[in-house]
């Protein structure tokens, strides 16, 4: 709307004081009898313009007031639809973030496996903050209550991570047990410098932990971090805690049935495996063998008059040479995928996949001979311990697992009827 200006209005003023002046002129010249009229009639004229020009000034000035308040108003709209447009972009992330977490949820609740677990938790955290940090997942070792690296996943593939067992932030998270959110670690009180740089040596500014605690135990930490400042808000922390919360629970219930499956195929004596678990391994060994056109060994084992040692010493006696017997298997066939199990009794049982006969015999004659430098302590008195060995071997001497079984423990009997303390091949 078009708005008079103020020289406008002086300009305006003055003519009509001239248009009077002229007027007033002309008629004290033509009429003058009629002059003191003639001034009223101007003078109330002047008076009737004056209150017209107050008006529409005063109307002029309420317009000038309602388009500001209009422009305010306007201005108030445009920042309530900024932020309910902020809201609503975070709250669409949000519900983003709930619906993956029923995802995450969902398939922790498929998984048993401890390894896969751990896997699912740490590939999460990487995705839902965008590869902005590395994720590390630690879980404590029930053997020695120290942190263990289980997962990693690195933002940036050239670094490397040498905090196997942890830092001093993890470090600080199990003794406070509660979550940790560092936005400037060279500028955190609560840490050292000095000890940053001797402890941590891999660039860190940014962290968040927090501990996977249940009731009864502490299974780790959850952990994300990275080389720049201020990377992560509390938000972020409140949603690691979360996972963290989740992961937990699916953490928790992987141990236990690790642990409940590790009772059903092993045996609580020695800690070795039991028959029936080896069975199946060689069984799963045969199908692999026979796909990949390899060889099996297998190694049947007796304690040499075991029985007299029982008579003698007794029954615990005969417990604790099973159990160093079973602890020097396991120290002699520890590479991957062999197999060292309980058969019955005094009888152990050793699975060698990828090993030829001629092999497996060496190996059965060098762990026999092992046992020369070894004794078991029993009543203050030390007793030498022997063995005899049967050697039998996949496509060798058999052609199915039992056939395997039953050539090895045939050569075993040869190697005691022809004296014990050997190696007899079938």
């Amino acid at each position: 709307m078009y708005k008079p200006s103020r020289t406008f209005f002086i300009l305006a003023f003055f003519s009509l004081l001239a248009g009077l002046g002229l007027t007033f002129f002309i008629f004290l010249i033509f009429f003058s009898r009629f002059f003191v009229w003639i001034i009223l009639g101007y003078c109330l004229l002047f008076f009737l313009l004056l209150l017209r020009f107050q008006a529409s000034r005063s109307v002029l000035t309420r317009l000038t007031l309602k388009k500001e308040e209009v422009f305010e108003t306007f201005n108030i709209a445009e920042q309530e639809i900024a932020r309910l447009g902020d809201l609503r972009v975070a709250l669409e992330k949000k519900i983003k973030s709930y619906e993956r977490l029923e995802k995450f949820t969902q398939s922790l609740n498929n998984e048993v496996s401890l390894d896969r677990i751990c896997g699912i938790v740490a590939g999460e955290l990487f995705e839902l903050f965008e590869a902005r940090g590395n994720v590390l997942l630690y879980l404590v070792n029930p053997a020695t209550h120290r942190l263990g690296l289980r997962v990693l996943k690195r933002e940036d593939e050239s670094i490397r991570i040498r905090e196997k067992t942890g830092d001093l932030f993890d470090a600080w998270v199990l003794r406070h047990n509660q979550p940790l959110l560092v936005e400037s670690a060279s500028n955190d009180f609560r840490f050292d410098p000095e000890r940053l740089k001797a402890e941590v040596r891999r660039p860190v500014e940014s962290l968040m932990a927090v501990p996977l605690e249940t009731e009864s135990q502490t299974l780790g930490i959850l952990r994300i971090d990275a080389r720049a400042e201020r990377q992560y808000s509390s938000d972020d922390l409140r949603l690691l805690s979360v996972i963290g919360d989740i992961a937990k629970l699916a953490i928790e219930n992987a141990v236990y049935f690790g642990q409940m499956q590790a009772l059903s195929i092993t045996d609580g004596l020695t800690g070795i495996y039991l028959r029936r678990y080896a069975a199946d391994r060689l069984k799963e060994e045969f199908l692999r063998a026979r796909r990949e056109n390899s060889c099996i060994s297998f190694l049947m084992l007796d304690i040499d008059h075991f029985k007299a040692i029982n008579d003698t010493y007794g029954h615990m006696a005969g417990d604790a040479v099973l159990k160093k017997m079973a602890q020097w298997l396991k120290t002699s066939f520890d590479l991957p995928g062999q197999l060292v199990f309980r058969y019955g009794g005094e009888e152990f049982g050793v699975i060698l996949p990828g090993v030829q006969k001629k092999e497996a015999v060496r190996l059965a004659e060098s762990f026999r001979r092992s046992l020369s430098d070894k004794d078991v302590s029993l009543r203050r008195e030390k007793i030498a311990v022997r063995v005899s060995l049967g050697v039998a071997a996949f496509p060798d001497d058999a052609a199915e697992e039992k056939e395997l079984i039953g050539a090895a423990d045939e050569a075993l009997l040869e190697a005691k009827r022809s004296g014990r303390d050997r190696v007899c091949p079938s």
